[in-house]
């Protein structure tokens, strides 16, 4: 095998990536610039958004010296939405097969995927990518065939030629054999196997795929809805597609700074962060004192707390209340009010997390402890170098379960802002502004439910992207049991 190939090709790989990254912010920056452009629609008489004119009012923009239409900007910022997609996780695969793979695993068909990601990266205007594919599929048709580009191109039809002839032949062949009774009995009872096995395999399919569109299509109604006008989203028979020019992204400017949804973003943001770092805290020490540390009525103890995990959450409702009241701390109902701290601190301790990293910790040989304890390492250095990186992938799943929990509150937030409506409405979460924002015209009264829809986009596709990209981390989490002893 030719090493030097080999490298060649990495290194044509890694100015792709390079490349692919310039492409990837290019098209946030792009999609950015032009959403920031878009003007939200004003009642001339008040000067603040009004709702009933959001699909009514059209306006000219100069982009890049041209005057251009609302279309026109749907379409392109469509068209950068488009390109994120396919070029964020082609990127992401990339990177991650370049990292792993050896001269080994390298083949055709390896050379025949930079030729379909060289026409990706043509249809997302990735010029400079698309040029680097090609050039790296040469290098990597040289490295397994031996063939340079001219030669490539001129083996293509004698292959072909040669494939046709073989399948010829074989036909003949079959044509031509004669079977005795015995033989012929078993094609046929192989033959009636084949059909039964293709069979079940395409009902199994099906099935499988009849389950995904239940899935599927939920989802896609509500990406549709969102970018629709309002007589679109509540025609008696609906359109299933609309086309690029025609998605009035205008919707979600209108949830982000009309409905305020971007400081209730913010607020979810904030609670989700620092709930989870004091999660994440309590649980680790705690876990690792009910797994290592010797202490009288430690099982006594760890028993107590797991069975606090019978009690139904909402009970703990009303303590809570009191604890942050002006009763207890005085972080609410007090005039010096600290949402923040009533929304994260209740909330920074697991038993559930606890019980599950402990029986994580439980699984690591004691050796190990005992070995460390005998060269003078401390507890909290060996929970630090020994015990985390081993299950870091446990605590990777509960951090990313935490964070889904967190985002998803509405009970407790609900009940601590709702003391004081006009100043609580200020530290909405999400959950709470999607159940008490008001989408509703004030002249005619009607629910505008495209901009409703927009809004519980925005809280349903951030979640769905930290699942889709740490879906892998989290099974393998929730699977593992720990090294065994």
């Amino acid at each position: 095998m030719n090493r030097e190939l080999f490298k060649k090709s990495n290194k044509i790989e890694k100015f792709t990536f390079i490349f692919d990254f310039i492409s990837i912010i290019a098209y946030i920056s792009l999609f950015l610039m032009i959403f920031g452009m878009l003007q939200l629609p004003l009642d001339p008489v008040t000067g603040e958004v009004s709702l009933e004119k959001v699909e009514t009012v059209t306006y000219s923009y100069s982009l890049f010296g041209n005057i251009v239409s609302n279309d026109t900007m749907n379409l392109l910022m469509s068209l950068l939405v488009i390109f994120m997609i396919v070029s964020v996780p082609m990127f992401v695969v990339n990177i991650k097969k370049l990292r792993t793979r050896t001269i080994y695993e390298v083949d055709s068909y390896v050379a025949a995927s930079k030729f379909t990601q060289a026409i990706i990266n043509l249809l997302s205007l990735n010029i400079v990518g698309a040029v680097l594919r090609i050039w790296n599929m040469f290098v990597l048709i040289d490295f397994v065939k031996g063939y340079k580009p001219l030669d490539f191109f001129k083996s293509i039809i004698p292959a072909v030629k040669a494939k046709f002839k073989e399948l010829t032949k074989k036909k003949e062949k079959l044509e031509d054999s004669d079977y005795d009774e015995a033989t012929l009995t078993l094609k046929k009872n192989i033959r009636r196997q084949n059909i039964a096995y293709v069979f079940r395999l395409l009902f199994t399919y099906l099935f499988l795929i009849f389950m995904a569109l239940i899935i599927v299509i939920p989802f896609y109604w509500m990406i549709l809805t969102s970018l629709k006008s309002f007589t679109g989203a509540t025609k008696l028979n609906p359109d299933f597609y609309i086309s690029l020019s025609q998605m009035n992204w205008v919707n979600f400017k209108v949830v982000l700074e009309a409905l305020n949804f971007g400081l209730y973003i913010k607020n979810t943001v904030i609670v989700a962060v620092f709930s989870t770092m004091g999660t994440i805290i309590t649980t680790i020490l705690s876990a690792y004192a009910f797994a290592r540390i010797e202490f009288k009525g430690r099982e006594l103890l760890f028993s107590i707390l797991i069975m606090t995990m019978m009690i139904p959450g909402e009970l703990f409702v009303i303590t809570n209340f009191i604890t942050v009241s002006k009763n207890g701390l005085g972080w609410i109902g007090s005039g010096n009010d600290q949402y923040f701290l009533a929304m994260i601190i209740p909330f920074i301790t697991s038993i559930s997390f606890i019980f599950f990293l402990r029986q994580n910790f439980k699984q690591i040989p004691e050796s190990l402890y005992k070995a460390a304890r005998v060269d003078g390492c401390s507890d909290f250095k060996y929970l630090t170098r020994v015990m985390v990186p081993i299950a870091s992938p446990t605590i990777f799943t509960i951090t990313i379960l935490n964070v889904f929990s967190s985002w998803n509150a509405y009970i407790w937030p609900r009940i601590i802002t709702g003391l004081d409506p006009i100043t609580g409405k200020d530290y909405w979460l999400i959950s709470n502004a999607l159940r008490d924002a008001s989408f509703v015209q004030e002249g005619t009264g009607r629910v505008m439910y495209n901009l409703q829809i927009a809004a519980s986009t925005l809280v349903t596709v951030p979640l769905l992207i930290v699942f889709f990209a740490f879906r892998k981390y989290i099974m393998n989490g929730i699977g593992r049991s720990g090294t065994k002893g």
